[in-house]
């Protein structure tokens, strides 16, 4: 893919969304923390948004490694951080790996054999 410009005037190179594949999403959750004794927090998004960048940023113009860790992604300004979230290529990405759930009708949320409990009203 061609290279994207960022605010501060560096550069990165980003994969095809679709050359994605099913160890990108494993590699992508293991940036977030989570366990038994870690609650779910705002930075959750930006531990997953951390994830997608780092499988899909292939180079850049940074003195710095390579994202494998969110250690680097941590060293950019917020123009350039934010810039990289908003990048077409990026979205398309987050949608490839972790695709929304439909929405469950009335039926299957009444469905006494439905692995969840009905939403308390």
């Amino acid at each position: 893919m061609p290279r994207f410009a960022l605010p501060s005037g560096e550069w990165v190179e980003l994969r095809d969304p679709a050359t994605l594949r099913r160890g990108d999403k494993k590699r992508a959750l293991k940036m977030v923390p989570i366990g038994e004794d870690v609650d779910l927090s705002m930075a959750t998004q930006v531990e997953m948004a951390d994830g997608v960048l780092a499988v899909m940023i292939t180079a850049w113009s940074y003195d710095l490694p390579l994202p494998v860790t969110a250690a680097s992604l941590e060293l950019l300004s917020m123009a350039d951080g934010d810039a990289l979230e908003e990048n077409e290529a990026i979205k398309e990405a987050h949608k490839v790996l972790f695709p929304e759930q439909p929405a469950r009708t009335e039926k299957q949320v009444a469905d006494p054999l439905s692995p969840t409990e009905p939403s308390a009203e």
